[in-house]
C-alpha cells in the first residue's frame, strides 16, 4: 500500500491540496517520505519529552483552573478543545493571538463537507496555506527556540527541506494535532469518570501506573477511524473480492483495533509502520494530563447523561464528541481539596518517560 497520489491509477485527487500544503507526511511516500519523516521524528524523539511535558502540564492547569469548582463543567470547551491548540501552538511557535485564526482552519479538514464544490474545506486550506506561511516568514526574521525555527535552519542551512515540504510539514502537525487530540482527550476523560473514577484516583500517587491505566483507555476508545486512503501497488484480494493497483482503499483503524481476532501487541490508536504518528507520545501525555489533573481537582465527578445522548461532530475520520458536560459534587468536608494543594502535587511529582515507536 502506498500513501501516494501518484500511485493512485484512478485520478484521486482527494482535496486536491494546494502543492505547498500536498507534500506533507501523510501525502508521500518512498525516499521522500524517510527524509522528511526522519528530520519531523527528532523534534517529537524522548530527548524532548521533559520540555513537552512541561508545556503539556502548564497548558492543562491552568485550564483545569479556569474550570468552576461545582456544578456542570463544560470539559469539551473549557478544556479538550482549547488545550490541543495551546500545547501545539507553544511548540511550533505560533503567535498566541492567532490560535483562533489557527483552530477555525484546521477544523473541516477532518468533517464531512457538505458545501458547494466543497468550499468550506477549500477556504480552510487556502487560510491554513497564508497562516503557516505568514508564521514562517515571521520567524526567518526573528527565529526562536521552536520547531518552525528549528526546521528553518534545517531546510535553510542544509536543505534538507524543501520550501513546500516546510509548509506541509507545520500543516500536518498542527491538522493532526488539533481535531485528533481533542477526539482523543474527550474520549479518554469520558471513559475515566465513568468506569475508572475510583480506581484510578487510587493511581494517582503512582505515575507509572496511571500512566498505564490510562494507556489502556485509550486503547478502549480508540477514537480514529480510518487511516487516510492507501493505494495497492499490486492487485490484492479481500474475502474473495479484487481490488486493482491503484484504486482507493480506505482502512479502518478503529474496527481493526477492536477485532477480537487481532493479533495481540499489535496496538492501531496511532496506526502502524511507517506512518506511525510522530506525535503519539505527545498526545498520550495530553491524555494523561488531562485526567490526571481533573480526577485531582474533583474528588466527585459523575457524566451528565449517557453516552449515546452526546452530540458527535461531523467527523469522517474520528469518532468524536461534540460536548463533554460532567458534573462536581463538592463533598462537604473537603476544604482541603483545594486546587491549589492538587497543582503543587501535579508540579511536584517526578517526570514520566514516554516511548515513541517507529
Amino acid at each position: 500500500m502506498s500513501a501516494s497520489k501518484s500511485d493512485s491509477t484512478t485520478g484521486f485527487r482527494g482535496q486536491n491540496l494546494p502543492a505547498a500544503l500536498d507534500q506533507n507526511l501523510l501525502n508521500i511516500d518512498g525516499e521522500q517520505h524517510r527524509r522528511v519523516r526522519k528530520l519531523a521524528a527528532e523534534a517529537f524523539a524522548p530527548a524532548h519529552h521533559a520540555w513537552h511535558e512541561q508545556v503539556v502540564a502548564a497548558a492543562v492547569a491552568e485550564l483545569v483552573d479556569a474550570l468552576p469548582a461545582t456544578g456542570e463543567i463544560d470539559a469539551m470547551g473549557g478544556l479538550c478543545e482549547p488545550l490541543p491548540p495551546r500545547v501545539i501552538g507553544t511548540l511550533l511557535g505560533l503567535p498566541n493571538e492567532q490560535l483562533g485564526e489557527f483552530r477555525s482552519a484546521a477544523r473541516p479538514m477532518f468533517l464531512i463537507d457538505t458545501s458547494s464544490e466543497g468550499e468550506a474545506v477549500q477556504g480552510a486550506m487556502v487560510s491554513m496555506l497564508t497562516l503557516v506561511a505568514g508564521v514562517i516568514e515571521d520567524k526567518r526574521r526573528e527565529p526562536g527556540n521552536d520547531l518552525i525555527s528549528g526546521w528553518l535552519r534545517a531546510r535553510d542551512g542544509q536543505d534538507r527541506l524543501s520550501e513546500e515540504e516546510l509548509i506541509s510539514l507545520a500543516f500536518a502537525v498542527i491538522i493532526g494535532g488539533f481535531e485528533n487530540v481533542t477526539s482523543l482527550t474527550s474520549a479518554v476523560l469520558d471513559e475515566m469518570v465513568r468506569s475508572h473514577g475510583e480506581s484510578a484516583r487510587r493511581l494517582l500517587g503512582t505515575p507509572q501506573e496511571f500512566a498505564g491505566l490510562v494507556r489502556e483507555v485509550m486503547g478502549a476508545v480508540a477514537p480514529v477511524n480510518y487511516a487516510l486512503r492507501r493505494f495497492p501497488l499490486a492487485d490484492i484480494e479481500v474475502n474473495g473480492v479484487t481490488i486493482p493497483r491503484g484504486h482507493t482503499v480506505f482502512l479502518s483503524l478503529r474496527s481493526a483495533h477492536l477485532d477480537p481476532a487481532r493479533r495481540q501487541g499489535r496496538d492501531l490508536v496511532f496506526g502502524h509502520g511507517r506512518h506511525f504518528c510522530i506525535g503519539a507520545a505527545l498526545a498520550e501525555m495530553q491524555a494523561v494530563q488531562v485526567a490526571r489533573a481533573v480526577l485531582e481537582k474533583y474528588p466527585r465527578l459523575e457524566a451528565v447523561k449517557p453516552r449515546e445522548e452526546y452530540r458527535l461532530r461531523p467527523s469522517w475520520l474520528t469518532y468524536a464528541f461534540a460536548e463533554l458536560p460532567l458534573r462536581a459534587v463538592w463533598p462537604v468536608d473537603a476544604g482541603h481539596h483545594s486546587s491549589r494543594v492538587f497543582y503543587d502535587r501535579l508540579e511536584a511529582r517526578p517526570q514520566v518517560g514516554y516511548y515513541l515507536g517507529d
